[in-house]
């Protein structure tokens, strides 16, 4: 272990200077921030409106194996590193070498509403991330202008700018600006926050935010009763971790493992989507339901306001039609159908554990979600913010030991490792 350095400052030029960083990463982030919550207010219009034209349209399905045709077509033919995703925009923050185009934002758009329109089991997170990401990038191509010298555009500043873009998409898109601060700095590499994006990620996030809400973006928010303390209630919680580290584990594990296979097996990127539709149609006619398409949201009042009954295999089911649609490469993102599966996860366990359903559901909504992304500390953010923050203490409850438990698996497959979670003297 490398020893501890102790320095000191002076005052004077250096306070100048810092004061100069922090003028710097507050006008860049707000500019990111400005971006990213214009392009999230859209895609998330554009988005409902696309949902509802499909419960609307139930023929619409059938088409979902050409709209996943169309989508790899517009890849292929336009995308050039756009098909790297989010992983391409984790990767450039680590090592900058400028790969993210401009062209991600409205391809990821275009090849989202597509998997949404046919109801491929899809998320929406990776759509904004990329967006604010490739839109940050665009403000990066500023340099050798005016004001990309006035700006000070470095290779440092403009991996700022990309994890600002993170921060501004998710923050904004879920309407959790504290969460997307924290996400931004800690989704880039399993054990390690990236401290020198505290301001611009926050300034990103907040602005991206309020710009998303003012322009009267829907940001769901469920009451949910908080339930008393006690040491009974933290057993049962602990195991609760378990079964989350499972379901996020083998989420990431099955996703992963089907996308190298069909990519092994099927040398056309234009017939793996088409393949994919025609197997969430087969998942269709087999389930007999349409509720496990497009986000999962649908089930969020069920379990959250205990509006409904929820079947105990509901969760396996949601987890069967994401797995499927991502695996075949359909485009939109994890997170939500991962919120999802961990709401309908906690509604299956909390008779188990004699645990309200509501309360339970809650907890696995991001538990599951922490634990597949190895964001725990962002994931403990994004429950207070959505539920309150008497769920902060029951959720690092779960959520600690559920990422310790998962090991290194996580749905970024190409997630950089930069503290193992096993280490030992």
């Amino acid at each position: 272990m490398a020893p501890t350095v102790f320095f000191r400052e002076g005052v004077g030029m250096d306070t100048v200077k810092r004061a100069g960083f922090v003028l710097w990463d507050g006008v860049a982030g707000s500019l990111v921030g400005l971006l990213a919550g214009l392009a999230s207010a859209g895609f998330m219009w554009l988005l409902e409106r696309v949902i509802h034209l499909r419960e609307q349209h139930l023929w619409l399905l059938w088409l979902l194996p050409l709209f996943g045709v169309l989508s790899a077509w517009l890849y292929q033919r336009f995308g050039a590193a756009s098909e790297g995703g989010n992983r391409l925009v984790f990767d450039e923050v680590i090592d900058f070498q400028g790969r993210v185009p401009s062209r991600m934002a409205p391809l990821v758009l275009a090849g989202t509403l597509l998997s949404h329109l046919g109801g491929a089991s899809v998320g929406r997170e990776g759509t904004a991330v990329q967006m604010g990401a490739s839109l940050a990038r665009s403000l990066g191509k500023l340099q050798g202008t005016k004001l990309g010298s006035w700006f000070r555009l470095t290779e440092s500043r403009q991996r700022l700018l990309l994890m600002a873009g993170v921060s501004g998409g998710f923050g904004s898109l879920f309407g959790t600006p504290v969460a997307g601060a924290i996400f931004g700095m800690e989704v880039i590499a399993i054990g390690k926050l990236h401290y020198e994006g505290l301001l611009v990620c926050t300034a990103a996030s907040f602005v991206g935010d309020w710009v998303c809400r003012g322009l009267g973006a829907p940001h769901a928010r469920f009451l949910v009763a908080a339930q008393p303390w006690s040491a009974a209630l933290g057993l049962k919680l602990l195991l609760f971790a378990l079964p989350v580290a499972l379901v996020a584990g083998g989420f990431s594990e099955a996703m992963q493992a089907l996308g190298g296979w069909v990519r092994a097996r099927v040398a056309s990127p234009l017939w793996r989507p088409f393949l994919g539709g025609l197997a969430m149609i087969g998942l269709v006619w087999l389930f007999r339901r349409t509720d496990f398409l497009n986000l999962g949201t649908v089930w969020f009042p069920a379990v959250l306001q205990g509006a409904a009954p929820v079947p105990s295999w509901a969760f396996g089911a949601k987890f069967l039609f994401t797995v499927v649609a991502l695996g075949f490469g359909f485009k939109g993102g994890e997170v939500t159908p991962l919120f999802a599966i961990g709401a309908l996860l906690g509604a299956a366990c909390a008779p188990l554990l004699g645990v309200p359903v509501p309360y339970l559901g809650a907890l696995g909504f991001a538990a599951v979600f922490a634990t597949a992304s190895n964001t725990p500390i962002a994931s403990l953010l994004l429950g207070a913010e959505l539920f309150g923050a008497a769920f902060l203490g029951p959720l690092a409850l779960i959520c600690f030991p559920a990422y310790i438990l998962v090991g290194h698996r996580g749905i970024y497959g190409a997630h950089r490792v930069q503290t193992r979670k096993d280490l030992a003297d």
